[in-house]
């Protein structure tokens, strides 16, 4: 995600020269690139980073829910299965586990429902308790809650991957549209001299730079809903 906002930056730069080209002027020009960027920032990365965040921690979710159990049907305790995992989880999730290291064993488990905040992460907590209190084979009884992680797990690379597929598309197309408003600039002179004042001219290629924008924020917007049950009231991550 560090390599977003160059992105960015050269999206903004690219349509700051065909505004320049188009218009031939520096100020209206200058006025697209600080939209561009200024949405950029306050917008759009803030999105992917938000989504990023929420993909990553789906993966930890999945690993540390898949990790526990198998150690807890081996180790069959709370105490040996947690620490079996957590030596397998990345350094922000051991920090939090460190930072609790005078809970109760349940209660570390509860309290990384603040960090896993997935539907998948209660009913593991469940199966847990339900264990806990009536024995039996973890594996089993968590046959159902591993099936599910895995399924969400899938569904979320297959939809990473159409989105990117997506973006690649739409940036390719947008390209070559953009080029071509620069080839006619150039190759209709006479025309571009004519019209380069007119205010439906100037406003048509606003128009087009706003659309553009419209454009980037639907594409986001759409590859970053993924529809994974949350923790707050059921909602959609």
């Amino acid at each position: 995600m560090k390599s977003l906002l160059p992105i960015f930056l050269i999206i903004s730069l690219l349509c700051t020269a065909i505004t320049y080209v188009a218009l031939d002027n520096i100020f209206m020009a200058i006025g697209v690139f600080l939209v561009f960027i200024v949405t950029s920032i306050l917008v759009f990365v803030p999105m992917l980073k938000k989504y990023d965040q929420t993909s990553k921690r789906f993966h930890e979710c999945y690993h540390f829910i898949n990790n526990f159990i198998i150690a807890l049907s081996i180790k069959k305790t709370i105490g040996g299965a947690l620490e079996s995992t957590v030596n397998s989880m990345p350094d922000e999730f051991v920090d939090i586990y460190e930072g609790v290291e005078n809970m109760t064993n349940e209660e570390k488990l509860n309290y990384f429902s603040t960090y896993f905040q997935f539907y998948v992460y209660r009913l593991f907590l469940q199966i847990i308790s339900l264990w806990q209190e009536e024995g039996g084979d973890i594996l089993m009884m968590s046959k159902y809650l591993i099936n599910e992680a895995r399924n969400n797990e899938e569904y979320m690379s297959k939809c990473e991957g159409l989105a990117k597929h997506k973006y690649v598309e739409i940036a390719i197309l947008w390209f070559f549209t953009l080029i071509i408003v620069a080839v006619l600039r150039f190759s209709l002179k006479d025309f571009y001299q004519m019209i380069k004042k007119q205010i439906i001219f100037i406003v048509s290629v606003f128009v087009l730079m706003a659309f553009i924008l419209l454009t980037i924020y639907l594409l986001i917007q759409k590859g970053t809903s993924i529809n994974l049950k949350g923790a707050n009231n059921e909602k959609e991550l």
